[in-house]
């Protein structure tokens, strides 16, 4: 086009154009998902009563905010105490639209098939440090014990997941952040208090955007 006498200009709307492609961009580049943290949290900075039986601290219409989520991403991920005291089903059921790959870390296996995460209804990994299987709908994936959270997003990227929420609970949360491996985190806070339990995570990063969900405060950084 320039050798024609046509004037052009490269690079133009650069980040913009990046942004809409964020998650294709971080797996070819950094060989792993986009991953996107997700908790609720008291006012007071809880994720959860010491007895864990605190199952909702966010309103229903954030819940459902939620499932849309889920519906536009890959794969949702939760750790192991999450699946025994809330035993969820990790799919989409408060909007319209697929569910994701569920992920589970379980690393001595503490789960049996009564716990609706590996019951097969929906395509499953289960990562862990004992064994290499597979059952229907069932993958169970060993990793190291050192390096488990980089091993285990790595093996997502070979699996060419493009996207990943990390829902929980404050252990895993933590493992990620402290592993630097998140791009974006979006953070509920209620009205509600605790006065103590399972203390949320710290976040660091730029803080992107703030808005109110019928009461609860939903605040979303990206890791810079």
């Amino acid at each position: 086009m320039k050798a024609t006498g046509i004037q052009v200009e490269v690079g133009c709307l650069i980040n913009e154009s990046r942004a809409l492609n964020h998650r294709f961009f971080t797996l070819i580049e950094k060989q792993r998902p986009y991953i996107i943290l997700k908790w609720a949290q008291t006012a007071d900075g809880f994720v959860a009563r010491k007895n864990f039986d605190s199952k909702w601290i966010s309103n229903e219409y954030s819940r459902s905010l939620v499932h849309q989520w889920r519906a536009e991403e890959d794969a949702i991920l939760v750790g192991t105490n999450t699946a025994i005291y809330d035993n969820p089903t990790l799919n989409v059921r408060s909007w319209v639209g697929e569910d994701p790959l569920r992920i589970l870390i379980d690393r001595k296996l503490k789960l049996d098939g009564d716990f609706n995460l590996l019951q097969g209804a929906i395509p499953t990994l289960i990562y862990n440090t004992k064994e290499v299987a597979q059952e229907r709908n069932l993958e169970f994936i060993r990793l190291n014990r050192s390096d488990f959270i980089q091993e285990l997003v790595l093996d997502l990227g070979q699996r060419k997941i493009q996207s990943l929420i990390v829902e929980g609970g404050a252990g895993t949360l933590k493992a990620f952040i402290e592993a630097g491996l998140w791009d974006e985190a979006r953070v509920f806070t209620a009205g509600l208090t605790f006065g103590e339990g399972m203390e949320a995570p710290a976040i660091q990063g730029e803080l992107v955007s703030k808005q109110d969900v019928l009461g609860d405060q939903l605040r979303i950084y990206r890791n810079q």
